[in-house]
């Protein structure tokens, strides 16, 4: 039925009742929603097929969860049909991987961000720790192209060894962020010491030079952020201009690393060395590049079943079409505004840490992985300013 504000609202008063354990059954669904998430995942990793019953079902667990709230019939409508239309236009299997996390934004926004922060931690460790019991360390896929030697690279169960260390990124984020919203937030740098053997193990075993640079990028920044915080109270160094830079760096890095990615892309016979150290990416996108049309400039591109491409930007640039990307921009952009006059230097260095993975990985569509889908509702979260609850 209708609100006041004439915004749609769940009749079943049953969203709002709580378990005696404290879970609502919105989070209850929010919780199945996730899980089965990953038992898709897990499925297709395991099999090497999609289970047609378990997609309905995840489907259904998006329509029953689907936060009604933050629409009015109209609203719903008219954004459902201009959606249904530019998919149409174009059509591609790969418009939907942009259409995911706008889903997933819609369902898990019903319920606190650290209620979210909490089920996506059980979720993803219970998962890793299955498939350590019973893959171990998976099956040794080493690398010896493009002039790096790699002897040990070790799958830890999932299809690639990147695969694995990216899901341990997001198990490891996700912590620092549940730890960031806790009373213990003051505490976030034991937090990154106790997990530094962990993730230098994961990096050991994986060899994935993407996880070293997503983990390198989140020490740093954590790093530069709290010291410069000190130096200016402690020492009285005023560090503002710099902290300006990094800041409004930080904010258009959606428009920056698509464009250099582009760039190298185009000119990759200029940077060989480069594209040697990428493991031959660039040759990939620059093969891509030059079968785009304008229609799929615009409208995004069906050509990505062809050709390898391990870039988050340029999936988040033709998979949807430049005018979603235009979209995804202005989200970004104001999302990450808020963040800097909020001063919230912790979920910064995650964003940051998921951009500098997305140059080497097709980590932010990832939507399959719910970790992955931390960057997105991190961003809903500061774009809608206390819409959703902490």
């Amino acid at each position: 039925m209708l609100n006041k504000e004439g915004t749609l609202e769940q009749e079943n008063i049953v969203t709002r009742s709580n378990f005696k354990l404290g879970f609502t059954f919105k989070e209850l669904g929010v919780f199945l929603l996730l899980l089965f998430l990953n038992i898709k995942l897990t499925t297709i990793i395991i099999t090497h097929n999609r289970n047609v019953i378990l997609e309905l079902f995840v489907y259904l667990l998006f329509i029953v969860t689907f936060n009604y709230s933050n629409w009015s019939y109209k609203s719903l409508i008219k954004t459902g049909l201009i959606i249904g239309v530019y998919t149409l236009i174009n059509f591609s299997s790969y418009k939907l991987n942009v259409l995911m996390p706008l889903l997933i934004i819609q369902s898990v926004s019903g319920i606190r961000f650290r209620r979210y922060l909490l089920i996506n931690f059980i979720i993803s460790g219970v998962f890793l720790l299955i498939m350590f019991i019973a893959y171990g360390e998976g099956y040794n896929m080493p690398g010896f192209a493009y002039g790096f030697e790699r002897k040990t690279r070790m799958s830890f169960g999932f299809n690639q060894p990147n695969v694995g260390a990216l899901h341990y990124f997001c198990f490891i984020v996700n912590g620092l962020l549940l730890v960031h919203f806790s009373k213990y937030s003051k505490k976030a740098y034991l937090y990154m010491i106790l997990i530094i053997p962990l993730w230098f193990y994961i990096y050991n075993r994986t060899a994935s030079r993407s996880f070293l640079l997503s983990m390198v990028t989140l020490y740093g920044t954590f790093i530069f952020y709290h010291a410069g915080i000190f130096l200016k109270e402690k020492v009285n160094l005023n560090l503002t201009k710099l902290f300006k830079f990094v800041n409004y760096s930080f904010v258009f890095l959606i428009v920056l690393f698509p464009a250099i990615t582009v760039f190298f892309g185009l000119q990759r016979s200029s940077y060989l060395a480069l594209d040697r150290l990428f493991s031959k990416r660039l040759t990939f996108y620059e093969w891509f590049l030059h079968t785009l049309t304008p229609k799929d400039f615009f409208f995004g591109s069906s050509t990505f079943k062809h050709y390898v491409i391990d870039s988050s930007y340029l999936r988040l640039l033709f998979e949807g079409g430049f005018i979603f990307f235009l979209f995804i921009c202005y989200f970004y952009i104001l999302a990450t505004t808020k963040m800097v006059n909020q001063k919230a230097w912790v979920p910064i260095c995650v964003i940051l840490s998921f951009m500098f993975y997305g140059l080497m990985e097709s980590v932010l569509l990832y939507s399959t992985l719910i970790g992955t889908n931390l960057f997105w509702i991190t961003l809903y979260y500061y774009y809608r300013d206390g819409k959703m609850k902490l």
